[in-house]
């Protein structure tokens, strides 16, 4: 049994788990269409109901503090990949009972906190400091949370630094946040290799020479999209199903979170320009997605209506 039969919270619904991974399976692929970064043999690596077996943990834990470390430097400001994944689920989570918290650092907290305020605190470390570190383990014991979840956070190398896909060494404008994940349960969604949670791939990710700068910190669970945002909504779209809640977003509200980080200075992470793209893909293509997500879950849950 690959997913547990009993919950400890009232709010997961009674599923027929081979069903269950099978959606898992499903999500998992909506969420990775192409490999432009040459890391789908990754996915091979996880469990292929990973998305499940996130949901799930999430979904089976009482709620909590949760903590959400998202934002990853580009130009001297915040990328457009991240944040609105991490705003989908930090909703999902207060749905569920969870108080959040977000944590950025001082280059990219600006723009996060414009939209991802509304979650709840917006805190920020000056990674310029020699004292991060202490800033950290001040934070983690501040809020004691039972639930980290990081959406495109740049990750610790085995050196200690943090890198963009680039190689350059982003450490004093990024501030790593990596002891943040010492919690009961983590999560991670990533997309390229330097993010935080790639570190139960990086002997694969270094063996092929995949990215400069692979990440060594690892999350209780590891989800891979082609774009990150995309698979923090298959992770909402996951707890969707299982706590039979209403959280995904839909293509329109996605395009207003990204126009509004845009008009905050946010840029494309690969273009580097301030324009309403994500990863160089246009809001349309990230719409079809969430519709194919929205799509699934329709699916299943007439299936389980009509058995």
């Amino acid at each position: 049994m690959i997913l547990s039969e009993a919950s400890k919270c009232d709010h997961i619904v009674a599923m027929n788990l081979d069903s269950c991974r099978a959606v898992a399976v499903a999500i998992a692929a909506t969420v990775f269409p192409t490999d432009p970064r040459s890391i789908g043999a990754c996915r091979g690596l996880l469990p292929g109901d990973a998305y499940a077996r996130a949901a799930l943990a999430i979904a089976d834990r009482r709620p909590g503090q949760a903590l959400i470390l998202t934002g990853f430097p580009v130009g001297g400001t915040c990328e457009t990949d991240g944040p609105p994944g991490a705003m989908a689920l930090g909703q999902a989570l207060k749905r569920l009972g969870w108080e959040i918290a977000i944590v950025a650092d001082k280059t990219t907290g600006p723009v996060l906190s414009l939209l991802l305020g509304e979650l709840g605190p917006v805190e920020t470390i000056d990674g310029s400091r020699d004292d991060t570190r202490e800033m950290c383990d001040a934070l983690r014991q501040k809020y004691s949370a039972e639930l980290v979840v990081a959406v495109e956070r740049p990750g610790i190398t085995a050196g200690s630094r943090l890198m963009n896909m680039r190689g350059e060494d982003i450490t004093r404008l990024s501030s790593p946040l990596d002891c943040l994940m010492r919690a009961p349960l983590t999560v991670a969604v990533g997309d390229g290799g330097n993010e935080i949670g790639m570190g139960a791939l990086a002997p694969y990710l270094d063996a092929h020479d995949v990215i400069p700068g692979v990440s060594v910190t690892r999350a209780t669970h590891l989800l891979l999209s082609e774009v990150s945002n995309w698979g923090a909504y298959g992770v909402v779209a996951m707890l969707d199903l299982l706590t039979e809640t209403d959280a995904l977003p839909n293509g329109t509200t996605d395009a207003k979170w990204i126009e509004r980080l845009v008009d905050a200075g946010a840029v494309d992470g690969l273009s580097g320009k301030n324009v309403a793209t994500v990863d160089g893909h246009p809001l349309r293509t990230t719409g079809k997605i969430l519709a194919q997500l929205s799509k699934l879950l329709s699916a299943h849950r007439g299936q389980a209506k009509s058995g």
